[in-house]
């Protein structure tokens, strides 16, 4: 029986073309329906490894109507340093490396999705998306 694929992999430049700017790192904790349970950290179900939650911003002032605030989950053996701030701004600008996407409807019926990536690193340009990628073609 053929496995239906859950996460999707996304362009970063397509799903954030203004870019996005890290908020946070911090440990996932693994879900239970016992509250009195002890709190255990959440593990990567195809590698085993400790899963990261990132928390963004979305820069894209559009964004801001439906929450720009987003997590990534990244699954890594240690925590995942963000990028340095630039000019004294008070947020890192970021890129995430091989980004996922996993839609789901939760039992309301409301559709969401979650994000997972391998990792993180500063933009490889000034600007990430299709604006930089459209003024590399002009200029070409």
């Amino acid at each position: 029986m053929p496995v239906i694929p859950t996460r999707f992999a996304v362009d970063f430049g397509e799903v954030f073309p203004v870019g996005a700017f890290v908020l946070g790192v911090e440990p996932a904790m693994a879900f239970s329906d016992n509250p009195g349970a002890p709190k255990m950290r959440e593990r990567d179900k195809e590698t085993g490894r400790l899963v990261w939650v990132v928390r963004a911003l979305d820069a894209n002032e559009e964004a801001a109507r439906f929450g720009a605030e987003f997590k990534v989950k990244i699954a890594a053996d240690h925590q995942p340093v963000p990028p340095a701030k630039a000019n004294s701004f008070p947020y890192a600008a970021v890129e995430f490396e091989n980004l996922t996407i996993t839609p789901y409807a939760n039992n309301k019926g409301r559709i969401a999705h979650s994000f997972r990536a391998s990792g993180m690193r500063p933009p490889s340009s000034g600007r990430s998306g299709k604006a930089a990628t459209s003024e590399q073609k002009t200029a070409a």
